[in-house]
């Protein structure tokens, strides 16, 4: 029975860690008080810095780049278009069940912030202008808003008609938990063996 119990702890364990929230914070803003652009990913007290990467990641990437030949990279792009082509012609319904589901069940958008001051130096042009991102923006957040779970947004768009200025931020938290996130990895993972069964294929047909 104490093996039992053991067991039964552990699963228990495990099941709330699968089911504990894990959040991604999107903090982006440009001639604010500060320039900022950060992705940090938080879990329990765990908390890692996705971007900007590191500067000795970067370096390695682009050796790599610059190792390449040119004639390698276009054989390599123009097979990844055919590639592409078939794989949405003949996997499209599986595409937009693996995408559906990541936005509709797998993560949620806790909360979303977007704000902008800007102007032309021009009043007519900078309403205009303000008239075109008022409907960009708040249409963008409506469709947001009808195919994901947004809790709680806020748009503040000012219009400076006096001075030519441009100041931005966007601030975006998006929650998930591991298991949603596991069950996604799943249905990701037969998509790709599917890709790379018809990958095979069209290597195999040259």
């Amino acid at each position: 029975m104490t093996a039992l119990y053991i067991v039964l702890i552990v699963l228990a364990v495990i099941m709330l860690l699968l089911l504990v929230p894990a959040d991604c914070v999107i903090d982006f803003s440009y001639n604010n008080d500060e320039n900022r652009g950060n992705i940090i990913v938080k879990y329990l007290f765990l908390k890692f810095k996705i971007f900007p990467a590191d500067k000795k990641v970067k370096e390695t990437e682009n050796e790599i780049e610059e190792k390449e030949e040119p004639s390698a990279k276009k054989n390599n792009t123009a097979g990844l278009i055919q590639l592409v082509k078939v794989v949405y012609t003949e996997l499209k319904e599986d595409i937009l069940r693996v995408t559906g589901h990541f936005f509709k069940r797998t993560i949620r958008i806790k909360e979303l912030n977007i704000s902008a001051k800007f102007g032309t130096g021009d009043p007519m042009y900078t309403g205009i202008a303000a008239g075109g991102a008022n409907a960009a923006v708040y249409n963008a957040v409506s469709f947001v808003d009808r195919h994901m779970t947004l809790d709680k947004w806020n748009v503040s768009l000012d219009a400076d008609f006096d001075n030519a200025c441009f100041a931005a931020g966007v601030y975006m938290k998006i929650r998930t938990r591991i298991l949603f996130a596991i069950k996604l990895g799943m249905m990701v993972a037969v998509l790709l063996l599917k890709i790379q069964r018809i990958n095979r294929r069209m290597n195999k047909n040259g």
